[in-house]
């Protein structure tokens, strides 16, 4: 299957990774984290908010029928 890129990669790639990064391990953010660290977190609520979605559930299903694109998106 060719690799796509997509609207939603153009605007995380707006996003200053290694600021963001630094501000997580600066405010010990993934600490006790089991299996959602903050920046797949982070992406998950912008896709969220992006999309409209009403709620998490939306957001699961939606980020799950892409599972193979999330990859991709670092997340």
């Amino acid at each position: 299957m060719p690799h796509h890129n997509t609207v939603f990669r153009d605007v995380l790639k707006l996003m200053p990774w290694r600021q963001f990064e630094g501000l997580v391990e600066e405010h010990d953010a993934d600490a006790r984290v089991r299996r959602l660290p903050t920046k797949s977190q982070f992406v998950a609520m912008l896709y969220g908010q992006l999309s409209g979605a009403s709620g998490l559930r939306e957001i699961v299903t939606a980020l799950s029928s892409h599972g193979s694109r999330l990859y991709h998106l670092g997340a």
